[in-house]
């Protein structure tokens, strides 16, 4: 990795400039763009792929998504915490790309097609399946046989695994570095982050539009090249406009990754080999959902528990706090051995076990009531509000991305997706997202000005109910839609666009505010633990979205075609749970948000 001597704050005044901001702006949207091309570009493929190239079940391809994605969306916490202490922001950012871009080059393997045999085929060749069944040439089945390319499979889990440690270095520190490239007071700084991440959306757009086109139309490892090639591209215009960032990206302490670690070893290459080993756990991961299913609720019911028992602490106001812990505990040790049985990882009886987490979210509810009778001071208060909305949030991710899961899925095979002669892919319905945010993201922000200058502008828990019920909404639309279809049973495109746009505007009334919330509502020294469970409550809506996505799987029998009524009345009943869900749920955190707002004791 080339060296460049660390910036300070004096240096921000010497910066080139480009368009009124600094030219390692540029240098970030670029790379930005570019990242989110790769990663957009593969996301809503990655299902299709599955389904229809490897013939996955719906479940089995919607597992290994939803391992994938709540590992991405968890992963750059730890990579954050890596550049801070130890690599700084370019190095981690260099490494992430290249782990990225050799991911994205392997996912263009992608093998030989799975065949299912049906029963009575007689084989014209030797069998091997992966099991290491035999079956000799001229061999009739007597029962349906799959055959898949376990070795172009395994390279697939392989690639998903580099891209997931490369988005864990690189996401959370290239957006760290435009922040870097700005003072505090700076005027442009805002302008500065809103160019920034236009760049992701277009990204996403352009890679949405493209790579699915691509991938459905010519071959599936022309739609992963080609989101390849974006990954390399970024990674070169990062390469060369290092120069440009005046070393703000450098590592606070950059001696002590010069020290030794093993022999010739030092402490920076340390990490970079030591990451390694860590692909093959990843690896793994993605082909065991549950897993990281457990793992993601062990994690953030620690995290949540713990940070409300920390601001009842931190008040000071009782020195003895043996009740708390004792409920903290319970409703820990509970809840992590319902869901442990329910995942089948520890035995016991599921309905015991269910009783047991309702039992659970009693005591989390006792153990907040218990805070308030005895530790009701503004910190503690505070912390309440901001789990609440964290936990929000998981609802609203569950239904919003459904978009790289049942709604593609539902495109694919129940929608009209042909318009003037131009029939769209179902992978191209992601772009949607990323063109209403380019659209709507301006509007939506001169809005909350507006209705702040009159004041009538939301607080923040109607905003968050606001983009639940919007979410809801979409759903609605596509129940609504669903009555009416063409004379081949197919539904018009319409329907599906305007679940798009609704769950865009649900996402900008969420979304923006969030990261902010996260800031104003923590306590002053526990911020990151508090950011990092809103990141991994992020992670768990993904993982979450797949589960809930499984209950519209379809399984075609053997040699007969998919039956677009019946696919339209599983997608229906799906969508309206999802659409009652949403609405009652966004209209839940209306109704209470006077209390919350009360606890937020004076934080909009």
């Amino acid at each position: 990795m080339t060296e460049i001597v660390a910036g300070s704050p004096d240096d921000l005044s010497n910066q080139a400039e480009f368009l009124g901001h600094p030219v390692g702006l540029y240098v970030c949207f670029t790379t930005e763009l570019w990242e989110r091309f790769s990663f957009y570009g593969m996301k809503y493929l990655l299902l299709l792929y599955l389904t229809k190239y490897h013939l996955f079940a719906d479940g089995e391809g919607l597992d290994v998504l939803g391992s994938y994605a709540g590992l991405v969306y968890a992963l750059p916490l730890i990579g954050g915490m890596i550049a801070d202490r130890y690599l700084g922001m370019r190095k981690s950012v260099m490494f992430g790309g290249i782990l990225l871009s050799l991911g994205h080059i392997l996912m263009a393997v992608e093998g030989h097609q799975a065949i299912n045999y049906a029963v009575g085929t007689v084989l014209t060749n030797d069998l091997t399946l992966a099991s290491g069944e035999f079956f000799a040439a001229g061999t009739t089945l007597t029962e349906a046989v799959m055959y898949r390319d376990t070795g172009s499979l395994n390279v697939f889990y392989f690639a998903l695994a580099l891209i997931v440690m490369g988005v864990g270095y690189l996401k959370p520190n290239i957006s760290t570095i435009v922040g870097k490239l700005y003072s505090q007071d700076d005027p442009r700084r805002d302008g500065g982050f809103t160019i920034f991440y236009m760049g992701i959306n277009i990204g996403s757009f352009v890679a949405t539009l493209l790579c699915g086109w691509l991938g459905e139309t010519y071959g599936w490892r022309y739609g992963f090249g080609a989101a390849g090639i974006g990954m390399i591209i970024g990674l070169i215009s990062f390469t060369y406009g290092q120069k440009y960032l005046m070393g703000h990206a450098e590592p606070s302490e950059p001696e002590k990754l010069k020290k030794s670690f093993l022999g010739p070893i030092n402490v920076e290459w340390a990490i970079y080999l030591l990451s390694l080993p860590f692909l093959g756990v990843f690896w793994l991961l993605v082909q065991h959902e549950p897993v990281v299913l457990l793992t993601q609720n062990v994690f953030l019911i620690i995290a949540i528990v713990g940070l409300i028992l920390y601001s009842m602490v931190h008040s000071k106001q009782d020195s003895n706090n043996t009740v708390a812990y004792m409920i903290a505990g319970l409703a820990v040790v509970s809840g992590l051995y319902a869901i442990g049985v329910n995942l089948h990882f520890i035995p016991g009886s599921e309905a015991l076990a269910e009783k047991v987490l309702y039992g659970s979210i009693v005591l989390i509810i006792g153990f907040v009531v218990y805070g308030f009778m005895t530790h009701n001071s503004p910190e503690f208060g505070r912390t309440v509000v901001l789990m609440i909305l964290i936990l929000s949030t998981v609802v609203f991710w569950a239904l919003f991305e459904q978009s790289a899961g049942s709604m593609t899925l539902f495109a694919d095979r129940v929608v009209d997706r042909t318009v003037g002669g131009t029939t769209f892919t179902a992978a191209q319905f992601g772009s949607l997202n990323a063109g209403f945010i380019m659209l709507l993201a301006i509007p939506f922000a001169a809005l909350w000005t507006w209705l702040a200058k009159v004041n009538f502008e939301p607080n923040t828990p109607v905003k968050f109910g606001l983009g639940i019920l919007q979410a809801g909404l979409g759903f609605g639309a596509l129940v609504f839609g669903a009555q009416f279809p063409d004379q081949t049973g197919h539904i018009a495109m319409i329907w599906l666009i305007l679940a798009y746009l609704l769950h865009t505007t649900g996402e900008l009334c969420l979304s923006p505010v969030g990261l902010s919330a996260v800031t104003k509502l923590s306590i002053g020294n526990v911020v990151g633990v508090s950011m990092g469970t809103w990141f991994l409550a992020t992670a768990l809506s993904e993982t979450v979205a797949t589960r809930i996505g499984k209950m519209a799987a379809i399984d075609i029998p053997e040699g007969e075609s998919m039956d677009v009524a019946t696919a339209v009345a599983t997608y229906t009943e799906l969508f309206s749970f999802l659409m009652w869900f949403g609405i009652i749920a966004g209209v839940f955190m209306i109704l209470i948000s006077p209390i919350l707002k009360r606890w937020m004791h004076g934080i909009h």
